[in-house]
């Protein structure tokens, strides 16, 4: 193992005293001093990923690149290394850039986190920051358990979702417009008041999660929360509940229909995403066309030889009485579609689009 970590030392060629010192510090940093002579292929998986960190760190880098170091390891062995990691980085004094897929490892370890979809960047922050503020629904699913809702900002400090009106204290998206409203399942209270009690909703599971119970519940007006409690409330009981202003976090949707852009092939037919719809446009054949599809105008097939085009779910997220979902085309396009059936991400479906669901065609320079 001794030889293990000093490979890329003797790679620059560094005199064998000073491979030496800084092997054993390294051994030392990891905990792994007395392990030196140890074949690698006897040690369990946490040493061999502390080998693997020591036999970086002992090139003595300005920056550390560690991908998914602990995927590979079970729960408690990862928990353990992550605070192992967090000494380490304390004691090294340099920048470690750590990539992972594990919200709670991304919480957990970092000073800053970006977070990105698809290769681009949708926030850079503190852990704090990312959590009690997303700046759009796929920051607030992947960091952490969230309700995402449809909401509509009533006016400043004001939001209604879930068929119930709510104040908040988000100012400046105009009044009466379509947000999205994020709360997390911890900031959603018990209470035994009726005046405080906001809403009502029925408990249609309770679940012991070792610190908290994780309930969901049926609202008053059919939508499904997520609420984590210390205190377990009965199945099929029905509890009243409020949300402080605070833990109200109000987004920006990022589009509210899709938006495409084609060609009229004639008076039965448009040309869209390489596809030959059949849309009613009203213009005539050749003229270029802006096409806006509401989410539930899309259709999604099972067989996808029904369909006018074929896709792939590529992400879902769920909004308390629907799934919003993020279909990937085979020419590459993403379409998103509001639905209340039950697809699997990687599902291949059939696509079409429902003409009579309120799919407006303009001119695209008009």
């Amino acid at each position: 193992m001794y030889d293990n970590i000093a490979f890329g030392l003797k790679l620059k060629k560094v005199p064998e005293d000073e491979i030496e010192k800084r092997v054993r510090r390294v051994l030392k940093l990891v905990a792994m001093s007395d392990y030196e002579d140890r074949d690698v292929d006897t040690l369990s998986g946490g040493q061999q990923q502390r080998i693997a960190i020591a036999r970086a760190i002992v090139n003595q880098p300005k920056v550390l690149l560690l991908d998914e170091p602990l995927a590979a390891l079970d729960l408690k062995m990862r928990k353990d290394m992550q605070t192992e990691l967090k000494e380490m980085h304390k004691k090294l004094g340099i920048t470690f850039i750590y990539v992972t897929h594990d919200q709670e490892e991304a919480l957990t370890l970092s000073d800053t986190i970006v977070v990105l979809n698809e290769g681009r960047i949708q926030q850079i922050g503190t852990p704090v920051d990312i959590y009690n503020e997303p700046v759009n629904s796929f920051v607030a699913d992947f960091i952490g358990e969230s309700n995402i809702l449809n909401g509509t900002m009533i006016r400043d400090r004001r939001v209604a979702f879930m068929g119930h009106e709510f104040d908040c204290v988000d100012e400046g998206f105009g009044e009466n417009v379509s947000v999205d409203v994020v709360v997390r399942p911890e900031d959603i209270y018990f209470t035994t008041e009726e005046s405080k009690t906001q809403f009502t909703a029925k408990v249609k599971s309770c679940t012991f999660k070792g610190v908290h119970y994780e309930m969901f519940v049926d609202t008053d007006t059919g939508n499904e929360l997520m609420i984590q409690d210390y205190d377990a409330y009965p199945v099929d009981s029905t509890v009243r509940l409020y949300i402080d202003p605070d833990d109200i976090q109000v987004m920006k949707k990022e589009r509210t229909c899709n938006t495409l852009y084609g060609t009229v092939k004639d008076e039965e037919t448009v040309s869209l995403l390489g596809a030959d719809f059949p849309l009613k446009s009203g213009f005539e054949a050749g003229t270029e066309v802006r096409v806006e599809v509401p989410f539930e105008a899309v259709d999604l097939l099972d067989n996808l030889d029904d369909g006018v085009l074929d896709g792939e779910v590529h992400f879902i997220l769920y909004k308390g009485d629907h799934y919003h979902l993020t279909i990937k085309t085979d020419a590459g396009d993403f379409l998103w579609v509001d639905t209340n059936d039950i697809w699997d991400k990687g599902d291949l479906v059939g696509i079409r689009f429902i003409a009579d669901k309120g799919i407006k065609i303009s001119r695209k320079d008009g």
